[in-house]
């Protein structure tokens, strides 16, 4: 690991363990689990991969379908009223449309309590980016990781669009890069109703994610011009300002 990966690994340990004071579970504090159950869309449509045609639209009026779509979700925190947050150790989340498996994800050891909002970081942050071989999730075989240098794919989609005179035009976005034009995105999701962990039941959180959102505002991507991104760049941060929007939470389940 060169010297600019160390320092990096140390910024990045700094930010996401900051609330580490919140983050240690009393022994004798109740503690429950949390669901997390992800569903893709393409704006009010479900996500349906490999389909015939070009059967979704972008901002720009482009047509198109899709044929990969994975993502990933860390750094999972929940906060309450009073600013308390608790951080959920390896919370590191990959989201394949292919895999229905990957849809449903569990948190346990959640102190009980009542919890008003949830930050998230769409990617992997930059000191698992720079540690070494992974597992589970965060496997490299996955295909969603480049070098040791640039890291990991935080989020990729591809597909097909209508291109000039109709020829059938292939576009591929992978978003990765986690120092310069880094492309990880640390958000606050609302929540439509508190989270209440309890020892005595499960709570479910609904997230949904929509790939409309990767090419609207505030850059807008026309196919014709931009359908090929495969490398850390200026292309890739731009569309994750677009990404950061596509998580919402639907619906809390107590």
């Amino acid at each position: 690991m060169n010297f600019k990966f160390m320092l990096l690994a140390v910024a990045a340990a700094t930010v996401f363990n900051s609330c580490k004071k919140d983050n240690k579970v009393v022994a004798d504090t109740p503690v429950g689990t949390v669901s997390f159950k992800f569903a893709n869309f393409v704006g009010e449509n479900p996500l349906e991969l490999n389909s015939t045609g070009y059967q979704y639209a972008n901002e720009n009026g482009d047509s198109f379908n899709v044929t990969n779509y994975k993502y990933y979700v860390s750094n999972v925190r929940f906060l309450k009223s009073d600013g308390t947050e608790y951080l959920c150790p390896e919370s590191y989340f990959l989201i394949d449309h292919a895999n229905t498996a990957t849809f449903n994800k569990l948190v346990e050891r959640v102190p009980a309590g009542t919890y008003t909002s949830m930050k998230v970081l769409l990617g992997v942050d930059s000191t698992r980016n720079v540690s070494g071989a992974q597992t589970g999730d965060l496997d490299p075989m996955h295909g969603m990781f480049w070098t040791w240098a640039s890291g990991y794919i935080m989020a990729k989609t591809e597909g097909n669009f209508k291109g000039s005179g109709g020829v059938n035009t292939g576009y591929s976005f992978h978003l990765g890069g986690f120092y310069k034009f880094s492309v990880l995105r640390d958000i606050s999701l609302t929540l439509p109703q508190s989270l209440v962990v309890s020892d005595k039941s499960a709570a479910t959180i609904n997230m949904k994610s929509d790939v409309l959102k990767w090419f609207a505002a505030p850059n807008l991507i026309k196919f014709q011009e931009l359908n090929q991104v495969g490398a850390i760049g200026e292309d890739a941060a731009n569309i994750a300002d677009n990404y950061k929007a596509s998580m919402t939470v639907t619906s809390i389940e107590n």
